[in-house]
C-alpha cells in the first residue's frame, strides 16, 4: 500500500517537472522581448520629448531673452528718467490740494512798485567822543596822599582832583631852588662887574667871566624847570603836586585811593565831557552800496525803546573792520540830557531821498531757506507754489525791496508763507513732494 503511494508522487511529480521545461524558457524570452520593445518605447518617447521641448526652449526663450528682457530693461531705464526727471522738476515746489489751499489761509497778490521811505536798520552803540576824553596819570611815580573828587563828579579845567607825593619830584625842585640861586649870585655879580667896568675899575676879562657865569646859571635853571614841567609840576616846593583836570567834564571812572602807589602806567581818573556824543553803527558788506554821507539817521536804543533821536551821518569808514566784518559810520548827536550813556545798543535806521521805485513785497513774504532769502511764487497748476530765491535790498516798516529774483508781474504769497516754508521742508526730509 505505501509502494503505491509513493509511486503515485513520483508520477505526479515528473509530470509537473516535464511541464515546466516546455513553456519556462519560451515564457521568459517572451517576457524579455516585451520589456525590451516596451523599453525603446518610453526612450523613443522621451528623445521626441527632448526635441521638441529643445525646440521650443529655443525659440521662445531666445525670444524672451533677447527681446523680452531687453525691452523689459528698456523700460525700466524709461521708467527710473522719467521718475528723475519729475522729481527734479517738482524740486522746490510745493504741491496743495484745495481743501488744504483753504484751510491753510494762504494769501497771493501780485508784487507791487514803488520806493521806500524808512531803508535800512543797522545795529548802534553809544560812544564817547575821544577829543572830550582824557585819561590822567601821573607822569612821576609817587605815592596818593589825597583824593578831592568822586565818581560823577562835574569837573573844570584845571581843577585839582588829587595829590600826589613823590621823592623823584622833590630831587627836581631842590635842583630848581639851587640853579634859581645861582642865576641870582650870577645876575649880582654880573652887574656889578658892568658898573666897575663903566667906571674903568676892572678889566674887561673880569665882565666876560661875569657874563658867563650869569648865562650858564640861566641854562641850569631852564633845564630844572624844564624837566619839572614834564613831571607836571610848574614850581612850587617839596615833594606834593597836584593832578588837575585838562578839560571840564564829568568823572566817569576813577581808579585813585588814597594811600596807595601810583606810576605812569596806570590811569587814576577818566574825565569825559558827554554834552556830544557818537553813534556808530555796523554796516555789513551786503549794505555798503546802499550807506552815504549825509543820509537821515533815526536812532532808538535798548534802554529807551519808546525815544528816538534825529541826525546825519558825518562819517563813512574807509576800511572794513576784520574782526567784525563790518564797515563803521558815525552820527553825532547832542546829549544835553545825558541820557545818551556810552556803551548803550540800539539801532540806525537810515533813510534817503531816493525816489527810485522797485519791486516790493511784504516782510511777512520773505522766508530764509539754506541761508538764503527766497519768496513762494504760484505756480502754472492749482494748488502748486514754487520757492523763489530773491535778493533782498532796503528795508521798511513793512515792505522790503527786491533787487533780482521777481518779475514786475509775479504773483507771490502774501500770508502763510511760513505753512509753505514747513511744508516743503518736510517733504525734503520724507524725500517725497508735498501735498
Amino acid at each position: 500500500m505505501n509502494k503505491l503511494l509513493l509511486m503515485i508522487f513520483l508520477i505526479t511529480f515528473q509530470i509537473g517537472c516535464d511541464k515546466d521545461d516546455k513553456h519556462g524558457p519560451d515564457d521568459e524570452h517572451g517576457h524579455n522581448e516585451k520589456k525590451e520593445e516596451h523599453d525603446k518605447e518610453k526612450d523613443d518617447h522621451k528623445d521626441h520629448d527632448k526635441d521638441k521641448h529643445d525646440e521650443h526652449g529655443d525659440e521662445g526663450h531666445d525670444d524672451h531673452g533677447d527681446e523680452g528682457h531687453d525691452d523689459h530693461g528698456e523700460g525700466k531705464e524709461d521708467h527710473g528718467d522719467e521718475e528723475k526727471g519729475e522729481h527734479e522738476e517738482e524740486e522746490g515746489t510745493v504741491h496743495l490740494s484745495s481743501q488744504a489751499f483753504l484751510r491753510s489761509g494762504i494769501k497771493v497778490a501780485k508784487v507791487t512798485k514803488g520806493s521806500l521811505k524808512g531803508t535800512l536798520k543797522i545795529p548802534a552803540e553809544v560812544q564817547s567822543d575821544p577829543d572830550y576824553v582824557a585819561h590822567i596819570s601821573p607822569l612821576v611815580e609817587g605815592k596818593i596822599v589825597s583824593v578831592d573828587v568822586r565818581l560823577g563828579n562835574r569837573v573844570k579845567v584845571g581843577q585839582k582832583l588829587a595829590t600826589l607825593r613823590s621823592v623823584t619830584l622833590g630831587k627836581i625842585r631842590a635842583e630848581l631852588s639851587k640853579a634859581t640861586a645861582l642865576r641870582d649870585v650870577a645876575k649880582q655879580t654880573l652887574n656889578r662887574q658892568e658898573r666897575l667896568r663903566s667906571e674903568g675899575i676892572n678889566s674887561k676879562r673880569s665882565l666876560i667871566e661875569a657874563q658867563y657865569a650869569f648865562q650858564q646859571a640861566k641854562a641850569e635853571r631852564r633845564a630844572a624847570l624844564s624837566q619839572l614841567r614834564v613831571f607836571g609840576a610848574r614850581g612850587g616846593s617839596g615833594a606834593d603836586m597836584d593832578l588837575t583836570s585838562p578839560i571840564e567834564g564829568s568823572i566817569i571812572k576813577r581808579h585813585a585811593t588814597r594811600g596807595e602807589n601810583a606810576s605812569p602806567e596806570r590811569s587814576l581818573f577818566v574825565v569825559a565831557d558827554l554834552s556830544k556824543v557818537w553813534i556808530i553803527g555796523r554796516v555789513y558788506e551786503q549794505q555798503i552800496a546802499q550807506i552815504r554821507k549825509g543820509m537821515k539817521a533815526s536812532v532808538t536804543l535798548n534802554a529807551y525803546p519808546a525815544q528816538t533821536w534825529e541826525g546825519k551821518i558825518d562819517y563813512v569808514g574807509a576800511a572794513i573792520e576784520e574782526d567784525t566784518r563790518t564797515l563803521p559810520i558815525r552820527v553825532e548827536l547832542a546829549n544835553p540830557d545825558g541820557l545818551l550813556r556810552p556803551g548803550l545798543f540800539g539801532s540806525l535806521r537810515l533813510s534817503s531821498n531816493d525816489k527810485k521805485e522797485g519791486i516790493l513785497v511784504p516782510l511777512s513774504s520773505i522766508q530764509t531757506m539754506e541761508n538764503k532769502s527766497v519768496v513762494f511764487v504760484q505756480g502754472d497748476k492749482e494748488g502748486e507754489f514754487v520757492s523763489q530765491p530773491v535778493t533782498v535790498g532796503r528795508q521798511g516798516k513793512t515792505h522790503v525791496e527786491i533787487l533780482s529774483g521777481l518779475k514786475p508781474d509775479s504773483k507771490i504769497v502774501i500770508k502763510g508763507a511760513f505753512i509753505l516754508k514747513s511744508e516743503l521742508m518736510r517733504s525734503e526730509l520724507g524725500h517725497g513732494h508735498a501735498h
